[in-house]
């Protein structure tokens, strides 16, 4: 017995939908079986309600709803030119469109209301094609305008990365204040300096000063006041031409001392609730300054070491470094901080003599000045800026190891023992984190390296044990960024300097292995920005000494790297100008 098998074919023609698309064009064309007419600016456009229908949720919603427009057989539609729902219309009918700059708006804007996605995409993608730093102001307007998401992503991207150039422009005076609010607040704007934020909050201000007068600290707040130089916020406002907007800046200025002269009587609004912002927005231009240390002679056997002075700065964007007047004093193993703007140092030695000397650097005006010195020089110290104030913890104590703190208040402008450290030690690292100052490491009582960790609470005064580095180490670097620690380089008895790196889990509490530097390294100077770390220097074993083919010393450094905790990778950077080791970096 046997069964017939059934044989069938299920598939689709290649040309079908292109036949009867222009089938469709054609009985269009020909004014064929039209059911319905739209009158626009006195024009008619016979068309077919079905395919209006299908092509536009706007036409379906309208020939469904029950509505009056339902029955009739000529619609007169308002809000739109007859010119762009020609092409809108052709497009329905054909899937072709032309696109150019001046319907493109207008076009899309015809489209975003009648629902019709397709030519919204290709507009959107013509505006995005044509985008510049002259036009990219007023194409974010107008997608914020008709709520066109992606458009508005894209251009606001492009306006951030263009953001000087753009601002220029009339398109930015004439945004609603919305607008001007979100992206002078944006975390995302490509400056060299936020003086170049506060120039254009100004001049959407002046632009219409009577009326938008009374929004000018709102426009201020998103503007980070305290990353503006002195000198940068005495130049906006020299240049200023309205009395009480120069009046209310002045009451912003860093360690104002002008505003006793100016007249009061001119203020126009209450300045308050002053902008606190310190940190730099994630775009701005950023520098790594490298300062002090000591460099030793790599050509003789001879120990001959040169404590520095010198100053030098690391542009992370161009990777290339500029020299600065160097300090008063040369100094090592000293503590370095950033502090309103201005770069602090402290402590440190020189030709074995610990100092308690301290002097801050202005980097806009490229001179150093003295600050008031330590209650105890310190040698090994870590400085830290946290709240406005500088603490000063740990180090070597004229003939002893340290256990104490030291807080320096800029207001009094005194130096006040705070707090003893649980154990005593020094050459350890330290960095600041969300409120608390972490030590890591160091040279214990004993003066062998050590493993404990521990944070200090400068509100509360308490310490918090933490879990130990899996390698006991002195003279490394700590930074911190994403909830996590990282350990870099350093020293130990057993191993010499250091090529390994730890990462703490602030969460998990725990200590973990990346990929070590390239070469160890020792007394490096070690920042975080961005979420990269930046060593330079340092002194390392794995340079083997000039002249010879067996021995190996430790030699200091003029070599930097940079790893990248995405990717797990360290990569080379541009040598410094000086060799040094127990030297610090900072950020600013």
């Amino acid at each position: 017995m046997s069964t017939k098998q059934e044989l069938f074919l299920e598939t689709s023609s290649p040309g079908y939908s292109r036949r009867l698309i222009e089938n469709l064009a054609s009985l269009w064309n020909d004014s064929c079986f039209c059911d319905v007419t739209l009158l626009i600016d006195r024009k008619r456009f016979p068309a077919h309600k079905n395919v209006l229908a299908a092509a536009s949720p706007f036409f379906k919603a309208m020939f469904l709803s029950g509505m009056e427009e339902q029955k009739r057989d000529v619609i007169e539609l308002h809000g739109m030119s007859s010119e762009i729902f020609s092409i809108m219309i052709s497009f329905i009918y054909t899937g072709l469109v032309k696109v150019d700059v001046d319907t493109c708006q207008d076009l899309l804007a015809l489209a975003d209301m009648l629902g019709v996605e397709d030519v919204v995409e290709i507009c959107s993608q013509f505006l995005i094609d044509n985008i510049s730093p002259q036009n990219c102001v007023g194409i974010y307007a107008f997608a914020d305008a008709h709520n066109i998401k992606d458009l508005k992503h894209q251009s606001e991207l492009f306006l951030e990365k263009n953001f000087v150039e753009a601002t220029k422009g009339e398109e930015f005076t004439q945004l609603e204040l919305s607008s001007v609010l979100t992206i002078l607040g944006s975390e995302r704007l490509h400056i060299q300096s936020e003086s170049q934020v506060l120039e254009a909050a100004l001049d959407w201000i002046l632009f219409d000063l009577p009326i938008r007068r009374k929004y000018f600290l709102q426009v201020l707040n998103q503007v980070r006041l305290n990353l503006i130089s002195h000198k940068q916020f005495h130049q906006i406002i020299d240049a200023c031409k309205d009395p009480g907007i120069k009046v209310t800046l002045a009451k912003f200025v860093p360690n104002n001392d002008c505003t006793q002269i100016l007249h009061l009587s001119s203020l126009y609004i209450p300045v308050d609730s002053a902008n606190i912002a310190t940190w730099p927005r994630q775009n701005a231009k950023k520098y790594i300054y490298v300062i002090g240390g000591f460099a030793q002679n790599k050509h003789t056997f001879v120990s001959s070491i040169s404590t520095l002075d010198t100053v030098e700065r690391f542009d992370i964007y161009t990777q290339k470094w500029q020299t600065f007047q160097g300090m008063h004093h040369a100094r090592s193993s000293h503590g370095l901080a950033v502090l309103d703007r201005k770069i602090v140092a402290a402590g440190g030695e020189d030709a074995s003599l610990i100092s308690d000397y301290v002097e801050c650097f202005d980097p806009d005006e490229n001179f150093w000045m003295p600050m008031p010195s330590m209650n105890h020089p310190r040698y090994g110290l870590g400085l830290v800026s946290l709240s406005g104030y500088l603490y000063a913890v740990g180090g070597y104590v004229g003939s002893q190891i340290g256990t104490s703190i030291e807080k320096y208040d800029p207001y009094d402008r005194v130096w006040i023992e705070m707090d003893k450290m649980p154990h005593p030690r020094f050459s350890m690292a330290v960095v600041e984190y969300e409120g608390l100052i972490y030590l890591a490491g160091g040279l214990s009582e004993h003066y062998t390296e050590c493993d404990k960790v521990e944070s200090y609470n400068p509100v509360t005064r308490e310490w918090c044990t933490l879990a130990k580095l899996n390698y006991p180490r002195a003279y490394h670097g700590l930074v911190a960024a994403d909830g996590y620690l990282y350990a870099v380089g350093g020293f130990n008895e057993y191993k010499g300097s250091l090529s390994s790196v730890e990462k703490y889990s602030i969460k998990e509490n725990t200590w973990t292995n990346v990929t070590p530097m390239q070469i160890s390294r020792a007394g490096a100077g070690v920042a975080m920005v961005d979420g990269r770390i930046y060593v330079f220097g340092g002194r390392s074993q794995d340079v083997e000494l000039a002249g010879t083919n067996s021995f190996r010393a430790s030699v200091t450094l003029d070599s930097a790297e940079c790893y990248d905790p995405q990717i797990d990778s360290w990569k080379n950077l541009p040598k410094m100008t000086f060799e040094r080791c127990e030297t610090v970096a900072v950020v600013l």
